[in-house]
């Protein structure tokens, strides 16, 4: 008997595997779809960032502009677990090059609306945003650029004390916060050296 059930074709295993099959290399092939998109949203992020650390607003600009469709176009899979591990990457950098505009335009934070992107993706965006600040910090101490620290210093404290208040558990964000935490000390260091020198 246990040969007749193997060999049943009625007991629906070999239909119910086929569509099973069908829906994974689905999910597999839309996957490496995203990981080559994710790839070009991943390298203009960081040239953007790049061009603003060297002063370069306008292909910053530019590149921002042409990044935020692609951005609202991962928005569909970013929310659904078989393609979120994906997409958080590209959209976590596209939110902190997005916001390192903002704070060198304006010295403010760009807020979540204005991105289109998750509450989680965003709060991961501003806090790799500090380590670039931090960047720009150190290039303003090289010339002689107190004012431009003392802002980054403030804006990097608010960040941290802002983001206090959430309670971040174990994983990626709580790593983040941790860094960020670890930056504000770094930008303090820095200020503290500015200050000693008499500048």
């Amino acid at each position: 008997t246990g040969e007749m059930a193997k060999g049943n074709p009625e007991n629906g295993i070999s239909e119910e595997f086929a569509s099973l099959k069908k829906d994974i290399e689905s999910v597999d092939s839309k996957r490496e779809t995203l990981i080559a998109q994710t790839r070009e949203i991943l390298k203009a992020s960081k040239g953007a960032i790049y061009s603003l650390q060297r002063g370069d607003d306008k292909a910053a600009a530019a590149a921002l502009a042409v990044l935020k469709p692609k951005i609202a176009a991962l928005k569909t899979y970013s929310e659904d677990a078989n393609y979120a591990s994906v997409t958080k990457p590209p959209i976590q950098e596209y939110v902190e090059a997005a916001c390192f505009s903002e704070f060198i335009a304006t010295g403010k934070i760009l807020p979540k609306k204005a991105l289109g992107v998750s509450a989680e993706n965003y709060i991961a965006g501003l806090c790799d945003l500090s380590g670039e600040i931090i960047r720009k910090a150190v290039n303003a101490a090289i010339n002689d650029d107190t004012k431009t620290v003392v802002s980054a210093k403030t804006f990097v404290e608010n960040l941290y004390y802002g983001l206090m208040q959430f309670d971040f558990r174990n994983g990626d964000l709580r790593r983040k916060f941790d860094g960020l935490k670890y930056d504000l000390k770094n930008m303090e260091d820095l200020l503290l050296s500015l200050k000693l020198q008499g500048k």
